[in-house]
């Protein structure tokens, strides 16, 4: 019985769908089914009853989730552990951070924790995924320094993950291309994006909570914002998202992004310009790692950075910034 069948069983009886499961594991429709009936084939009876409209558990279906399900939570746990302890045996710490937050500051964050810990060997990777969490059930790093919306870090414990210090505070910003009627305005208010198709996150990217923090629903006056009628994953056809994406969507006129007025000066792209948005929560930046799954290694990481603030990172109110950066 292959691992990856019993994962893609355990998604599909949350979604009972086959194109939603599809999307989430970044698979083809047709590769889910055939994971499926692998399965069932080895367990000799059906997990799911299929209809043109409906997917629904089986008898036989609901008692192998039962079981399946506490049993992959348990190995899951366990290698996160094992992994944690393999790693602070060997005095080791990778440090993912976002690539929309720059070099620098992660550098600086990094060189924070050395001084006081030489024993660890520490290394540094840039992370374009949106999905912190994803990053690290990958193992790609041990702790990542993400964007978290709404003006605090606890939009990022709905990913299942635990969080630092806040590191940076950035106001938002709308990625326009530079020929847009919005173009020329020193800042914008949600209000004045209403007339205006949002790009916004994929449907798995994680709870519907937090994508509103990343793109609101409704302006203050209750006016509702437009959002593309198609999400991120389905409008680039990529099988895993990455920052650039929506800046080339945003440049082939696919819609306007909410992002960060720092954004461009990271990932530089001629022709488009951010524009501050003037009621919106900032974004921060802060550590993060998944949730049961800390270490010495990032207990001593998180407390060393209690007092690091970023003031190359952070910024004035937009009201202050006098234009567009």
């Amino acid at each position: 019985m292959e691992l990856r069948d019993v994962e893609t069983f355990l998604v599909l009886s949350e979604e009972l769908h086959f194109g939603r499961t599809a999307r989430r594991l970044h698979v083809t429709q047709g590769r889910v089914s055939q994971m499926i009936q692998a399965l069932e084939r080895e367990i000799g009876g059906r997990l799911f009853e299929r209809t043109s409209r409906q997917v629904r558990l089986t008898a036989l279906g609901r008692h192998f989730h039962t079981d399946a399900g506490a049993g992959h939570r348990t190995l899951m746990r366990s290698l996160r552990e094992c992994q944690a302890m393999a790693r602070h045996s060997l005095g080791r710490l990778r440090i993912g951070y976002a690539a929309t937050i720059g070099a620098e500051l992660a550098v600086g964050a990094a060189d924070a924790f050395e001084v006081g810990h030489p024993e660890y060997e520490v290394s540094l990777t840039a992370i374009r995924m949106f999905r912190p969490d994803l990053a690290l059930a990958r193992t790609e790093a041990d702790v990542v320094l993400a964007w978290s919306p709404g003006g605090d870090g606890a939009a990022l414990r709905k990913l299942g993950l635990e969080v630092g210090p806040v590191l940076a505070e950035v106001p938002r910003g709308l990625l326009v291309p530079a020929g847009h009627s919005l173009a020329a305005r020193r800042e914008v208010g949600l209000e004045d994006l209403t007339d205006y198709e949002l790009l916004w996150p994929p449907a798995d990217t994680a709870t519907p909570e937090l994508c509103d923090l990343w793109v609101p629903r409704f302006a203050p006056s209750g006016r509702p914002l437009r959002r593309a009628a198609d999400d991120l994953v389905t409008m680039t056809g990529a099988a895993e998202l990455v920052e650039d994406d929506v800046i080339t969507l945003v440049a082939r006129g696919r819609g306007l992004h909410c992002t960060v007025i720092t954004l461009l000066e990271h990932l530089p792209f001629p022709g488009l310009t951010v524009i501050p948005i003037s009621d919106m929560p900032p974004m921060v930046v802060v550590p993060a790692w998944p949730a049961g799954g800390e270490n010495a290694a990032i207990r001593d990481f998180a407390d060393s950075l209690a007092g690091f603030r970023s003031r190359r990172h952070d910024r004035p109110p937009v009201a202050a910034i006098g234009g567009r950066p």
